[in-house]
């Protein structure tokens, strides 16, 4: 019998052997183990030899092993609602990963399929990418990072599938509008925090043209979702959350998110920030409606963050 190691939890401070009974009804490690070789046996024809590792995340139970001399990582939902959605960013993916895109190409089954359902659940499975995470404060991962990015999204504006993917969330809750008060928003904590800043930001928003047009984007390109190996980056993971968003909210999200990882949150300088923008711009040039929208909407996620001088910074525009 092969056995596993014990599970851990991904982001939360839950116990993660209580948290996989619970969200997924094993009674162990070993248990999910063996469910996840039968799986890989039965449908992808692989034979396990190790289960490396049991991590689970939100809805997510992960699961590494070697099968066939092949390191892969298991993915499975247990809200099986949102296999199509899922389905979709699979073949996204796929497509990316013929583009030359440094992405995890979902390993199909025997019969062709890039993701099934099993038991309820929605699961995909993919090759483990070599490298390790993106470190925000090495300046030269930060302008590859960059210059992958808008690589990304030239390839993603080509994607002939766009209407598959579907407004609101794997989960069934419908998402917001593509509207700037969305994209801008603040919690009350953070703007009664800074009161000066929060005005500043909605004088901006004031200002603002019409949201520039929408495409398939990342959402969450960022330190834990980005590999890197020998002086280049060889991962860009979790496409999970992928939908028709302007470019620029993308491009703020990563300048806000790009240094953070599961529980290590912190901005990067501001100077890598500036190097992450210009190696973007380098390859993928803003119009001018999207600089327009640039400023505030890194400073309103500055803001969400706490990261007030990044914040002061970016509204102030020095």
């Amino acid at each position: 019998m092969i056995t596993a190691p014990a599970p851990e939890m991904l982001w939360e401070g839950s116990d993660p052997v209580a948290e996989l009974a619970r969200r997924f009804g094993f009674d162990g490690a070993d248990a999910a183990g063996a469910w996840t070789t039968a799986l890989l046996a039965d449908t992808y024809g692989l034979s396990v030899g190790s289960v490396d590792r049991v991590v689970l995340s939100a809805q997510n139970l992960m699961i590494w092993v070697t099968a066939d001399d092949r390191r892969l990582m298991i993915k499975i939902c247990r809200f099986g609602g949102g296999h199509d959605w899922l389905l979709a960013r699979a073949a996204l993916v796929d497509w990316l990963a013929d583009r030359g895109q440094p992405v995890a190409r979902p390993v199909a089954t025997t019969a062709g399929d890039m993701q099934v359902v099993r038991d309820g659940w929605s699961i995909g499975v993919q090759p483990v990418l070599p490298g390790e995470l993106l470190d925000g404060s090495d300046h030269d991962q930060v302008r590859a990072a960059g210059a992958v990015l808008a690589s990304l999204h030239e390839d993603l504006a080509a994607w002939p599938e766009q209407a598959t993917l579907q407004p609101g969330n794997r989960w069934g809750v419908d998402g917001p509008p593509d509207g700037r008060a969305d994209f801008l928003a603040v919690p009350e904590h953070s703007a009664a925090a800074a009161p000066e800043l929060k005005a500043r930001l909605d004088g901006l928003a004031a200002d603002l043209p019409d949201p520039p047009g929408r495409q398939p984007v990342h959402t969450d390109f960022r330190g834990a979702n980005l590999l890197w190996l020998d002086g280049r980056l060889t991962g860009v993971l979790d496409f999970e959350e992928a939908r028709l968003a302007a470019p620029v909210i993308d491009l703020a999200h990563a300048l806000v998110l790009l240094g953070t990882w599961y529980r290590d949150w912190q901005p990067i300088t501001s100077e890598a920030q500036q190097l992450f923008l210009a190696a973007y711009t380098d390859r993928r040039p803003l119009t001018a409606d999207e600089q327009a929208w640039l400023r505030p909407l890194v400073g309103a996620g500055m803001l969400r963050q706490g990261w007030l001088p990044d914040a002061e910074r970016w509204l102030a525009g020095s």
